[in-house]
């Protein structure tokens, strides 16, 4: 069985161990927490038993272990949500491998039983679409995972990034990419390789809807009403650029409710 505090006890370890002098280990702690119990809450909704539950509650705390290698390489000035696409780090790819060397994933879970599906998720979790091939269990907790966390990235979108004046004067100055809204229309994950500007990382938050899997999911989108709070909270100085975001609140609200009815 998994012990969920002896995992979340080592995480920190892990990261205070590093010493990477970066302002977003902090939040990005806080992220690690709150998906994991996100985690927790989908498994529940799903009925699966104590044991599955705690295996994705540990996926969770694992998922983005491969960020922090990624902190030691950026500069600690660069913020993870500008345009800087000059280094390309697979932090999936690399949480995978963190886990993988000297047989650290031990020091989390003492069965092997589990790896192969934690390894997967965890490799997974933020790639464009899930891989073919995987078995019904990999495919279950890999879907588990990208949905929790899709649902705090949009939370932390509202509370806890662009929040300077500079920053959102960045998103609400900012003209969208055609291509990701064309990618959006056609209920798709916007690809963040179009995006032309930071406005345009509002139209992918908001297009995270079309991977999501859950019932649970839409719910918990609607009940909080995230999806509108994310997009409202920017003043839009571009005529066509506000009209837009308006088209794909209301869309995005009306397909949430939509997935709802359909998983009744």
């Amino acid at each position: 069985m998994v012990d969920i505090e002896k995992a979340k006890k080592e995480f920190i370890k892990h990261v205070s161990k590093m010493k990477i002098d970066n302002p977003r280990i902090k939040p990005k702690i806080g992220h690690t927490f709150r998906v994991a119990e996100i985690c927790k809450k989908i498994a529940n909704s799903l009925n699966l038993t104590q044991e599955e539950i705690k295996l994705a509650q540990l996926i969770g705390i694992l998922h983005d272990i491969g960020r922090f290698e990624q902190y030691k390489v950026y500069d600690k000035n660069t913020n993870s949500i500008t345009l800087d696409n000059s280094i390309e780090f697979n932090h999936g790819e690399a949480g995978r491998e963190v886990l993988k060397k000297d047989s650290y994933i031990r020091q989390y879970i003492d069965d092997n039983k589990y790896d192969k599906i934690i390894l997967t998720a965890v490799y997974e979790h933020n790639r464009y679409g899930i891989s073919e091939g995987l078995s019904k269990e990999e495919e279950l907790f890999c879907k588990i995972i990208r949905d929790a966390d899709k649902l705090d990235i949009i939370y932390e979108t509202i509370y806890i990034y662009w929040q300077e004046k500079e920053k959102i004067e960045m998103v609400e100055k900012g003209e969208l990419s055609k291509e990701m809204l064309e990618d959006f229309y056609n209920k798709k994950l916007a690809n963040n390789q179009k995006r032309i500007s930071e406005t345009d990382q509002i139209l992918r938050f908001s297009s995270f809807i079309y991977d999501m899997n859950f019932k649970y999911s839409f719910e918990h989108l609607k009940q909080r009403d995230n999806i509108s709070k994310m997009i409202d909270r920017f003043k839009y100085k571009i005529p066509k650029t506000k009209q837009e975001m308006i088209k794909v609140k209301n869309i995005s609200n009306e397909y949430v409710i939509e997935k709802i009815k359909e998983k009744n």
